[in-house]
Protein backbone atom coordinates (compact mmCIF):
# COMPACT_ATOMS: atom_id res chain seq x y z
CA UNK A 1 0.00 0.00 0.00
CA UNK A 2 1.13 3.53 -0.76
CA UNK A 3 -0.34 6.54 1.04
CA UNK A 4 0.10 10.29 0.86
CA UNK A 5 -2.18 13.25 1.47
CA UNK A 6 -3.92 12.85 -1.89
CA UNK A 7 -3.63 9.17 -2.80
CA UNK A 8 -4.17 5.67 -1.44
CA UNK A 9 -2.87 2.92 -3.69
CA UNK A 10 -3.74 -0.70 -2.80
CA UNK A 11 -1.50 -3.40 -4.25
CA UNK A 12 -3.47 -6.28 -5.78
CA UNK A 13 -1.25 -9.36 -6.03
CA UNK A 14 0.11 -10.53 -9.41
CA UNK A 15 -1.18 -7.50 -11.29
CA UNK A 16 1.90 -5.34 -11.74
CA UNK A 17 1.67 -3.92 -8.22
CA UNK A 18 5.38 -4.40 -7.42
CA UNK A 19 6.27 -2.23 -10.38
CA UNK A 20 3.66 0.40 -9.50
CA UNK A 21 4.96 0.61 -5.92
CA UNK A 22 8.47 1.18 -7.28
CA UNK A 23 7.20 3.92 -9.55
CA UNK A 24 5.32 5.63 -6.73
CA UNK A 25 8.29 5.46 -4.38
CA UNK A 26 10.48 7.03 -7.09
CA UNK A 27 8.50 10.28 -7.28
CA UNK A 28 9.74 12.60 -4.49
CA UNK A 29 6.94 15.10 -5.15
CA UNK A 30 4.37 12.56 -3.96
CA UNK A 31 5.86 12.70 -0.45
CA UNK A 32 4.22 9.44 0.57
CA UNK A 33 5.18 6.13 2.11
CA UNK A 34 4.84 2.43 1.36
CA UNK A 35 3.20 0.38 4.12
CA UNK A 36 3.59 -3.35 3.70
CA UNK A 37 2.46 -4.59 0.31
CA UNK A 38 -0.93 -6.29 -0.11
CA UNK A 39 -2.48 -4.62 2.95
CA UNK A 40 -6.17 -3.82 3.02
CA UNK A 41 -7.46 -0.69 4.72
CA UNK A 42 -8.32 -2.88 7.71
CA UNK A 43 -4.71 -4.03 8.16
CA UNK A 44 -3.23 -0.66 9.13
CA UNK A 45 -3.70 1.99 11.80
CA UNK A 46 -6.74 4.17 11.17
CA UNK A 47 -4.57 7.24 11.63
CA UNK A 48 -2.77 6.34 8.40
CA UNK A 49 -6.09 6.62 6.53
CA UNK A 50 -6.82 10.16 7.67
CA UNK A 51 -9.34 11.82 5.28
CA UNK A 52 -9.66 8.53 3.37
CA UNK A 53 -12.90 9.57 1.68
CA UNK A 54 -11.19 12.67 0.25
CA UNK A 55 -8.22 10.81 -1.23
CA UNK A 56 -7.96 9.26 -4.69
CA UNK A 57 -8.26 5.50 -4.17
CA UNK A 58 -6.48 3.36 -6.76
CA UNK A 59 -5.58 -0.29 -7.34
CA UNK A 60 -4.62 -2.77 -10.05
CA UNK A 61 -6.70 -5.14 -12.14
CA UNK A 62 -5.71 -7.86 -14.63
CA UNK A 63 -7.31 -10.27 -17.06
CA UNK A 64 -8.51 -13.12 -14.78
CA UNK A 65 -7.41 -15.92 -17.12
CA UNK A 66 -3.91 -14.43 -17.23
CA UNK A 67 -3.96 -13.70 -13.48
CA UNK A 68 -4.55 -17.33 -12.49
CA UNK A 69 -1.65 -18.56 -14.60
CA UNK A 70 0.63 -15.91 -13.13
CA UNK A 71 -0.44 -16.76 -9.57
CA UNK A 72 0.11 -20.47 -10.14
CA UNK A 73 3.50 -19.95 -11.83
CA UNK A 74 4.63 -17.76 -8.93
CA UNK A 75 3.60 -20.52 -6.52
CA UNK A 76 5.57 -22.99 -8.63
CA UNK A 77 8.62 -20.92 -7.65
CA UNK A 78 7.63 -21.68 -4.00
CA UNK A 79 6.86 -18.04 -3.40
CA UNK A 80 3.86 -16.06 -2.24
CA UNK A 81 1.11 -16.37 0.33
CA UNK A 82 -0.97 -18.90 -1.60
CA UNK A 83 1.93 -21.34 -1.79
CA UNK A 84 2.54 -20.92 1.94
CA UNK A 85 -1.11 -21.47 2.90
CA UNK A 86 -1.55 -24.55 0.72
CA UNK A 87 1.77 -26.35 0.44
CA UNK A 88 3.52 -25.37 3.68
CA UNK A 89 1.07 -24.54 6.49
CA UNK A 90 -1.46 -27.20 5.59
CA UNK A 91 -0.71 -29.40 8.61
CA UNK A 92 -1.00 -26.53 11.08
CA UNK A 93 -4.40 -25.60 9.69
CA UNK A 94 -5.55 -29.20 10.00
CA UNK A 95 -4.63 -29.25 13.67
CA UNK A 96 -6.63 -26.07 14.28
CA UNK A 97 -9.68 -27.37 12.38
CA UNK A 98 -9.66 -31.20 12.83
CA UNK A 99 -13.21 -31.67 11.51
CA UNK A 100 -12.56 -29.78 8.27
CA UNK A 101 -11.44 -31.61 5.14
CA UNK A 102 -8.10 -30.52 3.73
CA UNK A 103 -6.24 -31.38 0.57
CA UNK A 104 -2.87 -32.71 1.67
CA UNK A 105 0.16 -30.46 1.37
CA UNK A 106 1.73 -33.10 -0.87
CA UNK A 107 -1.11 -32.79 -3.39
CA UNK A 108 -0.62 -29.02 -3.53
CA UNK A 109 3.12 -29.46 -3.88
CA UNK A 110 2.60 -31.76 -6.87
CA UNK A 111 0.64 -29.15 -8.81
CA UNK A 112 3.42 -26.63 -8.17
CA UNK A 113 6.16 -28.87 -9.59
CA UNK A 114 6.34 -27.61 -13.19
CA UNK A 115 5.22 -24.13 -14.34
CA UNK A 116 5.15 -25.22 -17.99
CA UNK A 117 2.79 -28.18 -17.58
CA UNK A 118 -0.83 -27.34 -18.55
CA UNK A 119 -2.11 -30.51 -16.89
CA UNK A 120 -0.75 -29.42 -13.53
CA UNK A 121 -2.29 -25.99 -14.01
CA UNK A 122 -5.64 -27.64 -14.82
CA UNK A 123 -5.54 -29.74 -11.66
CA UNK A 124 -4.48 -26.74 -9.55
CA UNK A 125 -7.22 -24.48 -10.91
CA UNK A 126 -9.87 -27.12 -10.25
CA UNK A 127 -8.55 -27.65 -6.73
CA UNK A 128 -8.59 -23.91 -6.12
CA UNK A 129 -12.00 -23.06 -7.60
CA UNK A 130 -14.15 -26.15 -7.23
CA UNK A 131 -13.77 -27.34 -3.64
CA UNK A 132 -15.21 -25.93 -0.40
CA UNK A 133 -12.23 -26.38 1.86
CA UNK A 134 -10.36 -24.46 4.53
CA UNK A 135 -6.99 -24.78 2.79
CA UNK A 136 -7.09 -21.09 1.87
CA UNK A 137 -8.58 -19.45 4.94
CA UNK A 138 -12.08 -17.99 4.46
CA UNK A 139 -12.09 -18.40 0.68
CA UNK A 140 -13.13 -22.04 1.02
CA UNK A 141 -16.60 -20.95 2.12
CA UNK A 142 -17.22 -18.88 -1.03
CA UNK A 143 -16.27 -21.22 -3.89
CA UNK A 144 -19.90 -21.81 -4.92
CA UNK A 145 -20.29 -18.11 -5.67
CA UNK A 146 -16.94 -16.59 -6.62
CA UNK A 147 -13.42 -17.39 -7.73
CA UNK A 148 -10.27 -16.76 -5.76
CA UNK A 149 -9.45 -13.64 -7.78
CA UNK A 150 -12.87 -12.15 -7.07
CA UNK A 151 -12.49 -12.98 -3.38
CA UNK A 152 -9.15 -11.16 -3.20
CA UNK A 153 -10.61 -8.27 -5.23
CA UNK A 154 -13.46 -7.76 -2.76
CA UNK A 155 -11.21 -8.30 0.23
CA UNK A 156 -8.92 -5.47 -0.90
CA UNK A 157 -11.24 -3.02 -2.65
CA UNK A 158 -14.52 -2.98 -0.69
CA UNK A 159 -15.77 -2.04 2.75
CA UNK A 160 -16.43 -4.87 5.24
CA UNK A 161 -16.48 -7.72 2.72
CA UNK A 162 -15.37 -10.36 5.21
CA UNK A 163 -18.46 -9.73 7.28
CA UNK A 164 -20.82 -9.38 4.34
CA UNK A 165 -19.76 -12.30 2.15
CA UNK A 166 -21.41 -14.84 4.48
CA UNK A 167 -24.81 -13.51 3.42
CA UNK A 168 -24.06 -13.28 -0.32
CA UNK A 169 -25.67 -16.16 -2.20
CA UNK A 170 -26.22 -14.90 -5.77
CA UNK A 171 -24.40 -12.98 -8.46
CA UNK A 172 -27.00 -10.22 -8.17
CA UNK A 173 -26.23 -9.80 -4.48
CA UNK A 174 -22.52 -9.78 -5.23
CA UNK A 175 -22.90 -7.14 -7.93
CA UNK A 176 -25.09 -5.02 -5.68
CA UNK A 177 -22.55 -5.22 -2.87
CA UNK A 178 -19.79 -4.14 -5.25
CA UNK A 179 -21.78 -1.15 -6.48
CA UNK A 180 -22.43 0.04 -2.93
CA UNK A 181 -19.11 -0.79 -1.25
CA UNK A 182 -16.29 -0.70 -3.80
CA UNK A 183 -14.30 2.43 -3.01
CA UNK A 184 -11.73 2.39 -5.84
CA UNK A 185 -11.82 5.56 -7.97
CA UNK A 186 -9.23 4.57 -10.57
CA UNK A 187 -7.98 1.17 -11.75
CA UNK A 188 -4.54 0.59 -13.24
CA UNK A 189 -4.86 -2.27 -15.73
CA UNK A 190 -1.90 -4.61 -16.14
CA UNK A 191 -2.46 -4.57 -19.89
CA UNK A 192 -2.10 -0.78 -20.09
CA UNK A 193 -0.06 -0.13 -16.98
CA UNK A 194 2.17 2.74 -18.05
CA UNK A 195 -0.58 4.81 -19.62
CA UNK A 196 -2.94 4.23 -16.70
CA UNK A 197 -0.19 5.11 -14.23
CA UNK A 198 0.47 8.33 -16.16
CA UNK A 199 -3.22 9.25 -15.96
CA UNK A 200 -3.29 8.54 -12.22
CA UNK A 201 -0.25 10.73 -11.62
CA UNK A 202 -1.79 13.57 -13.62
CA UNK A 203 -4.84 13.32 -11.34
CA UNK A 204 -2.54 13.78 -8.32
CA UNK A 205 -0.85 16.84 -9.84
CA UNK A 206 2.51 15.37 -10.89
CA UNK A 207 4.19 17.05 -13.87
CA UNK A 208 4.39 15.12 -17.15
CA UNK A 209 8.19 15.37 -17.31
CA UNK A 210 8.55 13.77 -13.88
CA UNK A 211 6.18 10.94 -14.84
CA UNK A 212 8.03 10.21 -18.10
CA UNK A 213 11.38 9.97 -16.29
CA UNK A 214 10.03 7.55 -13.71
CA UNK A 215 8.45 5.29 -16.33
CA UNK A 216 11.95 4.33 -17.51
CA UNK A 217 12.33 2.07 -14.47
CA UNK A 218 12.53 -1.60 -15.64
CA UNK A 219 9.51 -3.77 -14.92
CA UNK A 220 9.54 -6.62 -12.42
CA UNK A 221 7.97 -9.90 -13.55
CA UNK A 222 9.44 -12.92 -11.72
CA UNK A 223 6.95 -15.57 -12.90
CA UNK A 224 8.37 -18.08 -15.38
CA UNK A 225 5.75 -19.62 -17.68
CA UNK A 226 4.24 -19.78 -21.16
CA UNK A 227 1.57 -17.44 -22.54
CA UNK A 228 -1.58 -17.85 -20.45
CA UNK A 229 -3.71 -19.13 -23.36
CA UNK A 230 -1.45 -22.19 -23.64
CA UNK A 231 -2.75 -23.50 -20.30
CA UNK A 232 -6.49 -23.45 -20.95
CA UNK A 233 -8.99 -25.82 -22.53
CA UNK A 234 -12.64 -24.88 -23.09
CA UNK A 235 -13.76 -26.22 -19.71
CA UNK A 236 -11.20 -24.14 -17.83
CA UNK A 237 -12.04 -21.04 -19.84
CA UNK A 238 -15.67 -21.38 -18.83
CA UNK A 239 -14.77 -22.19 -15.21
CA UNK A 240 -12.99 -18.85 -14.83
CA UNK A 241 -15.75 -17.08 -16.76
CA UNK A 242 -18.29 -18.44 -14.27
CA UNK A 243 -16.33 -17.89 -11.06
CA UNK A 244 -14.96 -14.44 -11.88
CA UNK A 245 -17.90 -13.16 -13.89
CA UNK A 246 -18.10 -9.86 -12.01
CA UNK A 247 -14.51 -8.85 -12.78
CA UNK A 248 -14.77 -10.04 -16.39
CA UNK A 249 -17.95 -8.10 -17.07
CA UNK A 250 -17.12 -5.02 -15.02
CA UNK A 251 -13.67 -4.57 -16.58
CA UNK A 252 -14.57 -5.84 -20.07
CA UNK A 253 -12.16 -8.77 -20.22
CA UNK A 254 -12.15 -11.54 -22.81
CA UNK A 255 -10.12 -14.72 -22.98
Amino acid sequence: MFINEKLVYLAFLKSGCTHVLKLLASIPDLDGKVIGKHNSIYDIDKKELNNFSQKIKSGNIRNPWDWYVSLWAFSCMQRGGLFTHTAKKNILRKLKHPKTFFTSAKEWQKVYSDPEDPELFKKWLEMLLCTRRKDIACFGDTTKIIGYMTYKYFELYTYNFKKAFKTIRTYEQLSGFDQQNNFIDFFITSENLENDFRLLMIKTGIQKEVIDNVLNIPKTNPSQRKHYRDYYNNDLIELVREKDKLIIEKHNYNF
